[in-house]
């Protein structure tokens, strides 16, 4: 049995039989490894697939590897979700070739440089307004996404994530002041101490979670500038600073050489909101009035998720009560996501190559609108979930009922993808032809970047050479029906009881069923097929 994010004490009867992955290297142990190595700012960092035992991270090892930290703070989520993912399959391959025997830990031995971890707590990983802006971007990227760090902001407590550097403000701002925001984003906070010319740093702040006031129920993330307006605080002019714009700017588009476009639409947690696709549909409609431009790129950026489609604790805080403009969001929010879509076949249909790359995890929505571009690019190592029934039996829509028949012909294999809820790693959706070629795995920033740049150039020349023969966009008349169909069924569904129960569960983080699949499984538990530990 593989337990690759274990959160419970493995039962005693399954002591050896249950393989863990701890985010690691050799000889770390403890719950919070990456937490500790990040806010320490360890050069290295690793992952260690051992075998159960009642002691906390001490039984017998299988496999052990370290590998280097990113020089930039790189958030908890994104090293697990890569690195220590990566690490961890190669783990799996490790044991499923049968190379080597668990050996027991050694923390005498000379190559066991991992260390105890306490959990972690806030105290370890405070932030202060008046500490600087490098140290409070690296604490928060620390526990981010879960469980944030706590500090004060506009007079209430909070968890903050997605926090980036900001650039120098006007030093009349005291530390903790908002400054500028972003609509339906991020709101920019000064930072520091007054520097001699008059000026501070800061940060801008994507999400926050208010901390739960004592006996009452959950609380969730969401955008801070909602967060702020929801309070009923001033917000301030967009700019106060001095000197150039700095840039936190989720999405941007650059011109690598006259033809090519690249659109990153980096949204945090891979949630598209109305605001975000708004903005996604008209950096694409700028570049589709370009007449030179013959590749359009659409990519996540590699930070976060590429996208997994509507922004469900967004469209949640618009109504927890499930009521009216809770579903009025929801159908803005979807009619949105699809108003990109429709650009994207737009492009298409003026011939121009559209290559949609999902340089991160994709899900629902955002698997699917992948399908609406040319061809479709996946990071080797990523999860892709081209389903949505389990939240509360939605429907979905992101026009695939029209794009994904051509992509899986079989009706069966189409109906099992969409009702087993089973996630797909990049190779197995290559191999069912949802998604066309692999990103090699391991390129992160600007090397991922420099690589999406020569694919591009080089897919173009193979088309313009007829070696590669581009697939047809659908037709106007063909988009609008299924547009028609798609919306007028997912309209019922947000206004059920099922999404809606869904959508809280989800929102507040509260224990929902395992897939429909993963309940049927029946696999027995076998004894174990490991050799016993040398020195046993």
């Amino acid at each position: 049995m593989i337990a690759p994010t274990l959160t419970k004490r493995v039962p005693a009867e399954l002591y050896h039989r249950v393989l863990i992955n701890h985010p690691g290297r050799l000889g770390d142990r403890g719950p919070s490894s990456i937490d500790w190595g990040r806010v320490r700012r360890d050069p290295l960092g690793g992952n260690t697939v051992l075998l159960a035992e009642e002691g906390w991270d001490t039984g017998p090892v299988v496999h052990t590897t370290s590998f280097p930290y990113p020089s930039w703070p790189a958030t908890k989520s994104w090293l697990y979700s890569h690195l220590n993912r990566a690490a961890f399959l190669a783990g799996i391959d490790h044991v499923l070739a049968g190379l080597g025997a668990p050996m027991p830990l050694d923390e005498s031995q000379p190559d066991v440089l991992g260390r105890w971890n306490d959990p972690m707590r806030q105290r370890d990983c405070e932030i202060h307004w008046t500490m600087s802006a490098e140290d409070i971007v690296w604490n928060a990227a620390a526990r981010d996404g879960s469980p944030g760090v706590l500090t004060e902001l506009a007079g209430h407590q909070v968890y903050v994530y997605d926090v980036h550097l900001g650039g120098p403000v006007n030093g009349n701002a005291d530390p903790g002041d908002v400054v500028e925001w972003q609509p339906n984003g991020a709101i920019r906070v000064a930072v520091g101490m007054r520097t001699g010319d008059g000026y501070r740093e800061s940060v801008w702040v994507g999400y926050v979670k208010p901390k739960p006031p004592a006996q009452h129920g959950p609380t969730f993330k969401l955008p801070a500038a909602v967060w702020i307006g929801q309070q009923g605080r001033y917000l301030p002019l967009r700019w106060t600073g001095q000197g150039p714009r700095p840039g936190y700017r989720p999405i941007r588009m650059s011109f690598p050489d006259t033809t090519l476009a690249i659109v990153t639409a980096a949204a945090y947690n891979g949630a598209w909101s109305t605001e975000f696709c708004q903005r996604v549909t008209r950096a694409l409609a700028h570049v589709e009035r370009l007449p030179d431009i013959r590749r359009v790129v659409l990519r996540g950026g590699g930070a976060d998720p590429f996208g997994n489609g509507i922004h469900l604790n967004h469209i949640y805080a618009s109504d927890p009560g499930c009521g009216f403009p809770m579903q009025a969001e929801a159908r803005r929010n979807i009619s949105a996501i699809n108003e990109v879509a429709e650009v994207l076949f737009r492009l298409r249909r003026a011939g121009r190559q559209v290559i949609v790359v999902a340089d991160g995890d994709a899900g629902a929505g955002g698997a699917f609108l992948s399908l609406c571009g040319s061809v479709v690019v996946a990071e080797e190592g990523r999860v892709l979930n081209y389903h949505y029934k389990s939240m509360g039996g939605l429907t979905g829509s992101e026009y695939h009922t029209l794009t994904l028949p051509g992509r899986m012909p079989d009706p069966a294999d189409r109906h099992a993808l969409l009702n087993e809820c089973l996630p797909l790693s990049a190779y197995q959706a290559h191999r069912q032809g949802l998604v066309d070629y692999l990103a090699p795995a391991g390129l992160t920033g600007p090397a991922l970047t420099e690589w999406i740049v020569e694919f591009s150039r080089n897919y173009g020349a193979q088309v313009d050479r007829r070696v590669i023969k581009v697939s047809d966009a659908p037709s106007a008349e063909a988009e609008a029906a299924t547009s028609r169909a798609e919306l007028s069924t997912i309209f019922r569904d947000f206004a059920g009881s099922d999404f809606q129960q869904a959508l809280a569960r989800f929102v507040l983080k509260q224990p929902t069923a395992p897939p429909v699949a993963a309940r049927r499984y029946r696999g027995g538990y076998q004894e174990s097929n490991f050799p016993p530990p040398q020195g046993e």
